[in-house]
């Protein structure tokens, strides 16, 4: 009996312990030393605040963005930003995963990941629109995928 009670123990501690994390990397420097013109794009499947905070942060960030619908024509001279972000559902919503890409001259330059395990671990929970801040931050190249992480911890505590 005593093992078992370990075991669960033992997973329950690992489970509790996956939080919330970022993967990724930033837009090439060289890209953004041009100061080129942002497109984002409206993913329609996605929650309208995802696309109210890329726009709320490109503008405190002072970008020059124009915001088209999905299946637009892309300008390949724009930096265009694709999104997709998904809640679930545990106790409360909360933003489970996203990705966020960006693309020039019709190619793939940058992607950054966020991922928050269902476990029990309550720091899944937090504010969305920081999360994507921080996911901008890191396709932008403010902050590391490791920085933006350490971050989520801070605000944890």
């Amino acid at each position: 009996m005593s093992r078992i009670i370990f075991v669960l123990g033992i997973v329950i501690l690992i489970s509790g312990c996956a939080g919330p994390r970022y993967s990724g990397t930033s837009i090439p420097s060289d890209i953004l030393a041009q100061d080129p013109e942002i497109l984002s794009i409206n993913d329609h499947e996605t929650r309208d605040s995802f696309q109210y905070a890329v726009e709320k942060w490109l503008a405190d960030n002072r970008y020059t963005y124009v915001v088209k619908p999905e299946y637009s024509r892309y300008d390949p001279e724009k930096v265009t930003i694709e999104y997709v972000g998904y809640w679930s559902w545990d106790i409360a919503l909360y933003l489970s995963s996203a990705e966020v890409e960006a693309f020039y001259k019709g190619k793939s330059v940058s992607k950054v990941i966020f991922k928050a395990p269902n476990s029990l671990n309550t720091n899944k929970w937090g504010v969305a629109e920081a999360r994507i801040g921080l996911m901008l931050d890191i396709l932008f190249g403010k902050l590391t995928a490791q920085e933006a992480t350490e971050e989520l911890w801070i605000w944890s505590l």
